[in-house]
């Protein structure tokens, strides 16, 4: 039976993004099932943005959290959030087809390289024999009133131990922020990075909006 609760929450963390978030851009391809969606974690804006472009991609999720913080938001349980002591949950949700949305480096940091991984990623994908993708996210002001999120998938083989996949899950994380860093830092800041497809629409400026109204052609670059 549809959760009431859970449809209203889901739609509140959309209607979030597309109020303070000019859009969200994604870059490469998700598989068409379940699987584990392991991202830096450098904005508070990071588990919204999963959210977002797992259900335009028609992936129900979940998501792990530490144990402390589901303790304050105990109500986040209902669009399948559990915590860092429950990893059977995990496996279960998984099992039932939904993705699993995990940050290894086990809390929030400065936006820059990929801190320390820990390995549960990696098992979370080898238990429950999914795909692995590592996830690089930026949220970032650029040349409008509201900020973008760029979200960049990369798939990451299972093969090997635990200790070697998120070896090079971080490698890959390293790497994909590192080029998504360099793409922001030379593109135009008023047109969306090349190569990246919109999935959500957001706020406009307040310029966009005037021109649109005026018939205005863009600003130019």
């Amino acid at each position: 039976m549809r959760d009431p609760v859970a449809a209203f929450l889901r739609h509140g963390f959309t209607y979030l993004v597309r109020r303070d978030l000019r859009g969200v851009w994604l870059r490469g391809g998700l598989p068409r099932g379940p699987f584990v969606w392991a991202a830096d974690h450098h904005s508070w804006w990071d588990p919204f943005v999963a959210s977002v472009v797992l259900e335009r991609s028609r992936h129900p999720a979940c998501l792990i959290m530490a144990q402390d913080n589901l303790a304050r938001y105990r109500f986040v349980r209902r669009v399948g959030v559990f915590g860092t002591a429950e990893p059977r949950t995990g496996l279960r949700y998984l099992a039932q087809g939904r993705t699993l949305v995990i940050y290894p480096e086990g809390e929030l940091r400065p936006a820059g390289p990929p801190g320390p991984l820990s390995p549960g990623a990696a098992w979370y994908a080898r238990q429950a024999r999914v795909p692995l993708y590592a996830v690089a996210v930026r949220v970032v002001m650029r040349g409008q009133t509201k900020p973008e999120a760029y979200v960049s998938c990369t798939e990451v083989t299972r093969r090997g131990r635990d200790d070697q996949v998120t070896e090079r899950l971080a490698d890959t994380l390293a790497a994909d922020l590192s080029s998504l860093d360099s793409q922001l830092a030379v593109a135009d800041p008023r047109r969306p990075l090349a190569s990246f497809r919109r999935v959500l629409a957001g706020r406009r400026s307040a310029d966009e909006r005037i021109d649109s109204v005026q018939g205005a052609r863009p600003w130019a670059s």
